[in-house]
C-alpha cells in the first residue's frame, strides 16, 4: 500500500531564511545616512576594514555615536585587533555603563587575551542588564568553563586615582533631609537639590537598590518618613538608594546623565591603555595558552577537517528512491509508521549539543495525530548505524546551501540537512542558538515524512524563518 507520508518521485523542500534589515533606509538619506548604509553593507559582507575606515569618518562628525563605536568595535574584534576592539567598547562604557553591546564586546575581548577573570566580570554585568539573552549566557557558559579548566594569573589593574567623593551618601546630606522632613524647605527644593547631588556624582545610587513591593508606595509623604528614619540612622543606607531610585521611576526627579570632563574621560582612557598594555607584557612573558570564547570559528575549521566525515552534501543529489521505505503496521485501525534514522556525527566540540535537539523534534512528529489514506497514524523514530537500513540520513551543514537556505530535505524519505550557522549577523560565520537549530531540524524532518510547506506562519511547516545566533554580537 502506498502511503501518504512519501511520494516516489524526487522532491527537495528547503527551509528558507527571512531576514529582518538590520539598519533601517529611507527614501531620502542624508549624507551620513548613506555613510552608514555603505559601512554597514561592508560589514556584513564581512569587509571589516572598509567598513572600519568609513565607522571613522562618521565618528570624526560625531564622535559620542556609541552605535558607530559598537559597530566599529565588532569590526576590530572580528579582524583579531582585541586591544583595539576593547578600547572602542571603553569608550561607550564612559557615556553610558550599562550599554549591552560594549559589556558583551569587552567580555568577548577580556576572554580573546586570556583575560578570563575579567571577562566574566562584564558578561556577569551584561547578564545584570538583560537575565534573558541567550548570547550573553552562551558566553558565560563557555567562559565559567575555561575558568574552571585552566589556572593563570589574572593582570593586576593599575591603580586607578577615584575621582569620586569620599563618603557615599555624605553624612551632611541627612541635615538637608531633616530640613524636608521638618517642612523647613517644601518639596519642590528638596527634589531641586536631591537631582543636583546625583547629577554631580555627590551620591552614588546603585540601580539595583529597589523596593519588593512597590504597593507599599503610594504617595510622597511614604518617602518623607523612610528619609526622616534614615536622617536618625535609624534605617540603613540601603534602605536610602531603594527611596532615591523609586523617587527617580516615578519621575518626582528626573536625573541627567553626569557628563565627565575632558580631563577624566582622558585619565580614565590612559589608566584602560596601561591595563591593556600589562596585558599584553603579561601574556608575552607567560606564553599563555588562550581558548577563545567564540567557538564558531573553531565550527568552520572542524568542518574543513572532517568534511566528507559528517557532510552528505554528494548524498543529497541521490533521488529518495535511492532509501528503503520507512515499515508500518496497523494496529486497531491506526498506522504505525517506524522511520530508521542514521544520525551523523556533529563536528567534535561542538558547545550545542544538538543530538538532544534531534530527539526533540523526534519526540514533537511523534506526539501528532497524523493521518494517511484517511486513516489516523502515528509516527515513530528509530536511531540505526546501519546507512544501508536508514530511511532517513540527519547530516550538518556549515557550506552554503544558497542564498538564505537554513536546510534540505527529501520529501518522503532520503537526506535532511540542517544548518548549524550562517554569514548573515556581521560577515563571519556564528553559529544559531539550539531553539533556532531545533526548530530547522523540526521543520525539516517533517518534509521526510512527507508533509509539505503550508501558508500558515503559525505551523512548524512555513516554508520562512528568522533564526537567531548563539554568538552574534549585534543587537
Amino acid at each position: 500500500m502506498k502511503l501518504f507520508f512519501y511520494i516516489a518521485i524526487v522532491s527537495l523542500l528547503s527551509l528558507y531564511i527571512i531576514s529582518d534589515e538590520i539598519f533601517a533606509t529611507t527614501d531620502e538619506l542624508d549624507q551620513n545616512e548613506i555613510n552608514v548604509k555603505q559601512a554597514n553593507n561592508h560589514f556584513v559582507k564581512g569587509e571589516y576594514k572598509e567598513a572600519i575606515k568609513i565607522y571613522e569618518q562618521i565618528l570624526d562628525a560625531n564622535p559620542e555615536n556609541k552605535k558607530i563605536m559598537n559597530m566599529k568595535g565588532i569590526a576590530l574584534s572580528n579582524l583579531d585587533y582585541d586591544s583595539k576592539s576593547l578600547k572602542e567598547f571603553f569608550k561607550v562604557l564612559q557615556q553610558n555603563p550599562n550599554d549591552i553591546t560594549a559589556l558583551i564586546g569587552m567580555g568577548l575581548g577580556f576572554g580573546n587575551l586570556g583575560e578570563y577573570n575579567e571577562s566574566s566580570i562584564y558578561f556577569n554585568k551584561a547578564l545584570e542588564q538583560d537575565p534573558e539573552n541567550n548570547v550573553i549566557k552562551n558566553y558565560k557558559k563557555i567562559i565559567d568553563e575555561i575558568n574552571l579548566k585552566y589556572r593563570y594569573t589574572s593582570t593586576e589593574k593599575p591603580e586607578f586615582r577615584e575621582n569620586l567623593k569620599n563618603e557615599n551618601p555624605p553624612q551632611w546630606f541627612k541635615h538637608i533631609v531633616k530640613w524636608w522632613t521638618s517642612e523647613k524647605i517644601n518639596d519642590n527644593e528638596f527634589l531641586t537639590i536631591l537631582e543636583y547631588m546625583l547629577e554631580k556624582d555627590h551620591i552614588q545610587v546603585p540601580k539595583n537598590m529597589t523596593f519588593d513591593n512597590l504597593k507599599e508606595l503610594k504617595m510622597l509623604s511614604w518617602i518623607r518618613s523612610n528619609l526622616d528614619l534614615w536622617s536618625q540612622n535609624n534605617i540603613s543606607d540601603d534602605e536610602f538608594y531603594k527611596n532615591i531610585n523609586w523617587l527617580e521611576q516615578n519621575k518626582f526627579i528626573k536625573i541627567k546623565n553626569n557628563i565627565k570632563t575632558n580631563e577624566e574621560l582622558e585619565y580614565e582612557n590612559f589608566w584602560f591603555n596601561t591595563y591593556l598594555l600589562d596585558i599584553k607584557n603579561n601574556i608575552s612573558k607567560e606564553k599563555r595558552y588562550i581558548t577563545y570564547p567564540n567557538p564558531s570559528q573553531d565550527v568552520i575549521k572542524k568542518f574543513l577537517r572532517d568534511y566528507t566525515k559528517w557532510n552528505y552534501e554528494q548524498q543529497v543529489l541521490l533521488p529518495s528512491t535511492e532509501f528503503p521505505d520507512p515499515t508500518y503496521e496497523v494496529i486497531d485501525g491506526i498506522y504505525h509508521i517506524t522511520y530508521k534514522i542514521y544520525l551523523n556525527e556533529q563536528p567534535s566540540g561542538l558547545p550545542l549539543d544538538h543530538k538532544l535537539t534531534v530527539n526533540d523534534s523526534f519526540q514533537f512528529w511523534e506526539e501528532q495525530e497524523l493521518k494517511t489514506d484517511n486513516q489516523d497514524a502515528k509516527i515513530k523514530f528509530e536511531i540505526t548505524k546501519q546507512k544501508a537500513d536508514a530511511s532517513v540520513w540527519i547530516t550538518w551543514v556549515v557550506r552554503d546551501m544558497g542564498q538564505g537556505v537554513l536546510g534540505h530535505a527529501h520529501l518522503g524519505k532520503g537526506v535532511v540537512e540542517v544548518a548549524l550557522g550562517d554569514y548573515g549577523c556581521d560577515g563571519s560565520f556564528q553559529l544559531y542558538d539550539i531553539k533556532s537549530v531545533k526548530t530547522i531540524m523540526t521543520h525539516e524532518l517533517g518534509h521526510s515524512i512527507g508533509l509539505p510547506h503550508t501558508n500558515d506562519r503559525t505551523n512548524i511547516m512555513y516554508p520562512s524563518y528568522t533564526p537567531s545566533y548563539a554568538y552574534c554580537l549585534v543587537q
